[in-house]
């Protein structure tokens, strides 16, 4: 069966569907295909960013956000010592949200649906190549294949695919993490926790609450594991702080760990008529390891270039390149520079000392807060006024 397309999207994550979503608002014939049906468990932290939420309004998408998650007012960062400091999780007051993937992903792959895009759940698409001006795509079952103008590639950390095409740096930069549900909590704030005690560094953990009883808990690491992501996670809950802050709640099994990809700086994002969004493109945050909110941004920039192109009837390279120099424009120092901030601010000695000094100056919590969800540059965490403050506020030698 050849069936033809405009676009296909393989991945019915946020950055895909976002994608299919925009361009089937434009009358064009979208086929969006997951390995998975729907709805389907996708292990994460499941926070979504003031960012996220901003680019789900801009899309009419908002409205399942409080219908589904738990809204996030604000975030406290607790240091190795045990000092903690927090601030808005926005400063303008715009929220956030919690809302676990298994229901996030099915409401944006049924709005791209409602759009007019066509789902195909439980298909592994294994060949993507161009023949006679198109790209022809292909299942692992000889009944699918398809021919479109344009793929938009959104499976995430499966690299399997990304790797046959010729798409995956030789070394790919992977972070790991693992998390759980707890449900029976005692009653949760408004407010995501980020924590560096009770896990070795360069690693954190965190207490994402999913309602006024349950939060997502988990661990996550950048670079090499010396042990593996499930013990970090049975370390992290063992810790006597976590341990008081969970008191009798029930952990609802199973434990799930799972790769992050944060190598967008040195990630291919095109090629020919191929785009890559989201994780498969290496977009997760090297710092906190979030990545819903730059799957959405990404597959909505994928979505605008395909229907310029789509428009002109214009497949050139600089059309397509549009996506990428867009992309690079909008990430590209942000990302080369958070890969500094954690090598120089993941460290016992300067997280203790930056956690004293919030104390001190109450204008640093924000800015700490707005540099780990890129509103703010890395580079205000290296500016002479910040770097004095530290250093006043390092333990004074005996």
């Amino acid at each position: 069966m050849t069936s033809i397309y405009d676009t296909i999207v393989v991945g019915a994550g946020p950055g895909g569907s976002v994608a299919a979503l925009q361009l089937a608002r434009q009358g064009r014939r979208v086929l969006l295909l997951d390995r998975q049906e729907f709805p389907r468990d996708k292990t994460c932290g499941d926070g979504l960013s003031p960012e996220a939420v901003r680019i789900l309004d801009q899309l009419g998408l908002v409205d399942l956000l409080p219908q589904r998650g738990f809204r996030i007012d604000g975030m406290s960062v607790t240091s190795p010592s045990g000092a903690s400091f927090e601030a808005p999780f926005d400063p303008n007051g715009h929220p956030g949200y919690v809302v676990p993937r298994v229901a996030l992903d099915d409401g944006l792959r049924a709005g791209a649906i409602a759009a007019g895009a066509e789902f195909i759940g439980q298909v592994r698409v294994t060949e993507i190549h161009e023949q006679d001006g198109r790209v022809v795509a292909a299942g692992a079952s000889s009944s699918y294949t398809w021919r479109t103008h344009s793929v938009i590639l959104a499976v995430g950390a499966n690299m399997g695919l990304l790797k046959s095409l010729g798409l995956l740096p030789t070394r790919p930069s992977l972070g790991f993490a693992a998390r759980l549900y707890v449900d029976g909590l005692p009653r949760q704030p408004h407010q995501i926790q980020f924590r560096f005690d009770g896990v070795p560094l360069p690693g954190y953990g965190w207490i994402f609450p999913t309602s006024s009883t349950s939060a997502n808990v988990g661990v996550g690491v950048v670079g090499e594991l010396r042990e593996s992501a499930y013990q970090l996670l049975d370390h992290f809950l063992a810790h006597p702080p976590i341990t008081d802050l969970i008191g009798s709640g029930r952990v609802q099994p199973p434990t799930k760990a799972y790769p992050l990809r944060v190598d967008f700086h040195r990630s291919p994002l095109r090629r020919g008529r191929l785009l890559l969004v989201g994780e498969a493109a290496g977009l997760v945050n090297p710092f906190t390891g979030e990545g819903i909110d730059y799957a959405l941004e990404s597959g909505a920039l994928a979505g605008e270039c395909l229907e310029h192109c789509l428009e002109r009837g214009d497949w050139s390279g600089r059309a397509l390149s549009q996506y990428e120099r867009r992309l690079r424009r909008r990430f590209q120092r942000a990302f080369q520079l958070t890969y500094w901030l954690r090598r120089v601010y993941m460290t016992e000695g300067v997280l203790n000392a930056f956690a004293r000094a919030c104390v001190r100056w109450p204008d640093l919590p924000q800015l700490f807060i707005d540099i780990m969800q890129t509103r703010q540059t890395p580079l205000k965490a290296f500016t002479p006024r910040v770097i004095l403050r530290l250093l006043r506020s390092l333990p004074s030698s005996p």
